[in-house]
């Protein structure tokens, strides 16, 4: 009897860790404000924006208690989740350097 592999998901570059606050996202022609459901160096988690298209570049700003000051990024939307857990995913193409230090994971 042969045993049937499942593929595996692929390892995650850098830890997300879930952080309550305020995302502040801006494309070409809007600013939206929605929750932050987490952050890692790589990318975030915006919780119920599933207004924007997978392909959109944006600029984020990240507003939260648990960091010493907001974090700046510029990035794209990869996933648009539109079940279960609504919202949208960004790969950061561009990080504050200073951001990146807070997030020291």
């Amino acid at each position: 009897m042969s045993e049937v592999l499942q593929p595996k998901r692929p390892v995650r570059k850098h830890v997300r860790v879930e952080m309550s606050g305020k995302v502040f996202v801006h494309n070409a022609e809007q600013i939206f404000i929605a929750p932050l459901a987490n952050i890692s160096r790589g990318g975030i988690f915006i919780g119920k924006l599933v207004s924007l298209a997978v392909g959109e570049t944006v600029k984020v700003v990240v507003k939260t208690s648990e960091l010493a000051r907001p974090i700046q990024a510029t990035g794209v939307i990869v996933r648009v989740e539109t079940e279960d857990r609504m919202g949208s995913a960004v790969h950061f193409d561009w990080i504050d350097p200073e951001a990146v230090e807070q997030l020291a994971l």
